[in-house]
């Protein structure tokens, strides 16, 4: 049975939240109150001290400080300060005798080292009254981001080491409890599906080991970090296995780290375990269809070499075989971008190994054999040998120790290599961002000529910016109209346990991206000013910029970076992973015509975005489509205020208005329904024939002409937009809205200043593009081509929108009197 109820003393043990210590405080003006006059020499258990630091917190906790009073009065702590994290005491602030103050991280500038960090307690004299200095070498595991914080046992003397130091689960402003520091392992965790290849809750299990010869009732047991007790009996069996699942939405397992104890009736904690969705952890657990396994049940949870990815296997444990731990590399340092001819040297260090090698490919030729030097610490040294200007250069390191082969990267992560691209110039000269893309010439003839998959179906290639690189990625066509043009438009995936903003370049990290070839867009512009637009209006947006792309070091074509509407970004823009999104496609204009189809049929038309487990007939979709075609007058206005995000899709319609997107009103958008706020949204998408392009028969998306029109009941064949078209009071908001941003985008000079930046960035690599792929229709320069986007649409939208009060309200003053 699935319960929120907790012990009281596990709620207060294991919460990470640091608010509860601001009982243990006062501020007063009192006279009575008494400064503590600490010697720094005398008796550590006397005067304030440093009591508990949970310097590398896991998700969901804070970093926090803990001081206690051990002494026999009040201390008055204005103007005292600790050292290391940026904080004083400012205020008049009495920690009274036996109480405890925690300072957690929104108190204090920067943040406390993973690693290592010196922190002193400094008086308002400047006096030193306690010091710690600790590192994640000699000091307690568990708190190096495993679940426990630091907790001081021994406060005899000012500047302890690691010996007047336990760890613990987190226990901000409460005294410290040993038997909740002490790994029982008599029943410990032996396999976890986190995060099930259907994202379904309901498939994912945590499964447990009993490790004694006598049977367990875990009845009045706890698995805190899921918050579930056993509130009846539950027996294990000597030596054999429990599988607890299915999981409740309300206790998901978190899809990128947990941690998870297992405490006993008797508040023992019997195991600890913890996982990340990234090295140095088995990546391909993560919704790749495998599960977290662990090798041996003596060692401990958190380790990461004792846990693989592999096949799920509820109710069998491999377990008991006792296989050892796998050697683990970390902190695996090497230059990128070397200069031509220069070694490549790599360090780090390593775990549980016996022996090492670094094996290492350059471009696609074979792997070579290195031997790895070794020192008594685990640190490691190689040098690659110096390759030629742009030589792609992959390694592995190998160890070898009593649990088998370990690799960097690890076993499940989606990587085979690391490595890095030597530094060299490009064929031509560019003012543009240069992202390479390695990969065989015979893959690359066969997914240019595979039109046919989709989903996460690709073919194995190399990306690199700037000398960092992925490998391992999955590149496949995308597109639908797009997949017949000879200038292809790519979908990138990264591999598992992997993210990459580009060295900076990109404004957040991403799983994967799109490259988008501008084939129906000879000025290169139209995709970067509709992301410009978005930008300025607060709306959502993909972000779009100019990139000259590089196979295997030779010019491939003047592309546009283009963000995913992947489930990340969907994340990014506040959307709950609950969220049910679908893609229109065809003739989809949420209205009656196709709604009673078979759920086969009618995904043709509304392609699902997300899992599958979620309303799996589409009736929620299905319902809304029926609402907003039958009700009627303030019925409608009713619902939509109560059930549309209004101002989004104000927005929306606002922006698309001023870019004159001309397919969404019934294709290439989301519709996407919120459980969280219970709110349907309209988010359009696919910009390549914005700004005066249209597609027309017998040219369809590769037609030259460009006009702009008025665009004000545009797309009120979208049912949900005619909502916003045919009532006054939502079409005053999307008529003021749209003249407001009118003013911003199309201001005199604006556009035109983007288009020329954009000119002079990328004018070079559009000339080989046009050399390389050809164009359609009438043959346009890049200069051209951006004159007729300025003269055929801009200007005379600009006539429209703002320069007459002939469609949209006239503007508003700012600061009227």
């Amino acid at each position: 049975m699935f319960t929120q109820k907790l012990k009281i003393f596990l709620i207060l043990t294991f919460s990470l939240l640091v608010g509860c210590s601001t009982s243990t405080i006062e501020t007063s003006t009192s006279s009575s109150i008494v400064d503590l006059d600490v010697n720094p020499d005398q008796d550590g258990t006397t005067g304030v001290r440093i009591s508990e630091i949970n310097f590398h917190a896991v998700e969901g906790s804070s970093e926090f400080v803990e001081l206690v009073n051990l002494g026999a009065v009040d201390a008055q702590m204005q103007g005292w300060c600790i050292e290391g994290i940026d904080f004083c005491f400012e205020e008049l602030t009495i920690l009274s005798t036996g109480e405890y103050f925690v300072i957690d991280e929104s108190q204090y500038k920067g943040a406390l080292s993973n690693d290592s960090e010196e922190l002193r307690l400094v008086d308002s004299l400047g006096q030193i009254i306690d010091v710690l200095n600790y590192d994640d070498d000699t000091w307690p595991e568990l708190a190096d981001g495993n679940g426990h914080s630091l907790q001081r046992i021994d406060f005899a003397a000012p500047n302890v080491g690691p010996g007047a130091w336990s760890s613990g689960t987190p226990s901000p402003g409460y005294e410290f409890l040993e038997k909740m520091s002490v790994v029982a392992r008599e029943i410990v965790f032996s396999e976890v599906h986190y995060h099930p290849l259907s994202d379904n809750p309901s498939e994912a299990f945590v499964e447990l080991v009993n490790n004694t010869s006598v049977s367990v009732d875990l009845n009045g047991w706890c698995i805190q970090g899921i918050q579930y007790c056993w509130e009846s009996s539950a027996i294990i069996e000597p030596k054999s296995v429990f599988v607890l699942k299915p999981f409740e939405s309300a206790i998901r397992l978190s899809h990128s780290r947990g941690l998870m104890q297992l405490v006993d009736d008797e508040l023992n904690v019997q195991d600890i375990m913890r996982y990340e969705d990234s090295d140095p952890w088995p990546a391909s657990a993560d919704g790749y269809g495998l599960s977290l396994q662990r090798l041996n049940l003596k060692f401990d949870g958190f380790e990461p070499g004792n846990w693989i990815a592999g096949e799920p296997t509820p109710g069998v444990s491999s377990a008991f075989e006792g296989s050892s731990v796998l050697p683990i590399f970390s902190k695996v340092e090497f230059e990128l971008s070397p200069s031509a001819g220069t070694p490549i040297g790599v360090t780090g260090r390593v775990k549980d190994a016996q022996s090492i090698e670094l094996g290492y490919r350059i471009d696609f030729g074979p792997e070579e054999i290195l031997p790895v030097d070794v020192a008594a610490d685990g640190s490691i040294s190689v040098s690659i040998p110096g390759q030629v200007a742009g030589s792609l250069v992959r390694f592995r390191l190998i160890g070898r120790g009593v649990g088998g082969e370990g690799t960097f990267p690890r076993q499940g992560d989606g990587a085979t290599y690391t490595g890095t691209v030597v530094a060299g110039e490009p064929d031509s000269p560019t003012s543009l961002p240069r992202l390479q893309w390695f990969m065989p010439d015979e893959l690359y003839d066969a997914a240019r000529l595979e039109t046919t998959l989709h989903g996460d179906d690709g073919f194995p290639a190399v990306f690199a910016y700037d000398g960092e690189i992925v490998d391992n990625v999955t590149i496949r066509i995308k597109g639908n109209q797009a997949r017949s043009n000879k200038k292809k438009k790519w979908k990138v995936m990264l591999p598992a346990g992997h993210t990459w903003d580009m060295g900076g370049l990109l404004e957040t990290e991403v799983d994967e991206f799109d490259l988008l070839p501008a084939a129906t867009d000879k000025s290169f512009a139209r995709e970067f000013l509709t992301s410009d637009l978005q930008r300025l209006s607060g709306g959502y947006r993909q972000e779009v910029f100019p990139v000259r792309l590089e196979r295997n070091n030779l010019f491939f074509g003047l592309y546009m970076y283009g963000e995913s509407s992947d489930a990340d970004w969907r994340d990014s823009l506040g959307l709950s992973k609950d969220s049910l999104v679908y893609k229109a496609e065809r003739v989809a204009k949420l209205s009656l015509g196709n709604l009673d189809l078979p759920k086969t049929d009618f995904s043709t038309f509304y392609q699902r975005y997300s899992p599958e487990f979620l309303d799996p007939e589409d009736a929620i979709l299905r319902g809304f489509i029926r609402t907003i075609n039958t009700l009627k007058g303030e019925e409608l206005i009713d619902f939509a205020f109560k059930h549309i995000d209004v101002p989004q899709v104000v927005e929306a319609i606002a922006t698309m208005r001023i870019a004159q997107n001309p397919e969404w009103q019934h294709k290439n958008y989301y519709v996407v329904f919120d459980p969280a706020d219970e709110l349907w949204r309209l988010i359009p998408i696919d910009a390549d024939l914005n700004f005066g392009r249209r597609w027309s028969s017998p040219c369809n998306a590769r037609c030259d002409e460009v006009r702009a029109d008025p665009y004000m009941s545009y797309p009120d064949g979208n049912r949900l937009a005619r909502i916003f078209l045919k009532d006054e009071v939502f079409l005053g908001m999307v008529d003021r809205r749209t003249r407001s941003l009118a003013d911003e985008f199309l201001a005199p000079g604006y556009v035109e200043a983007k288009i020329t930046n954009l000119y002079d960035i990328m004018s070079a690599d559009a000339a080989r593009d046009l050399s390389q792929w050809g164009q359609y229709g009438d043959s346009q320069t890049l200069e051209e081509a951006q004159e007729i986007l300025l003269t055929e649409y801009f200007v005379p939208k600009r006539e429209m929108y703002i320069l007459t009060d002939k469609y949209l309200p006239a503007p508003q003053i700012s600061n009227p009197r």
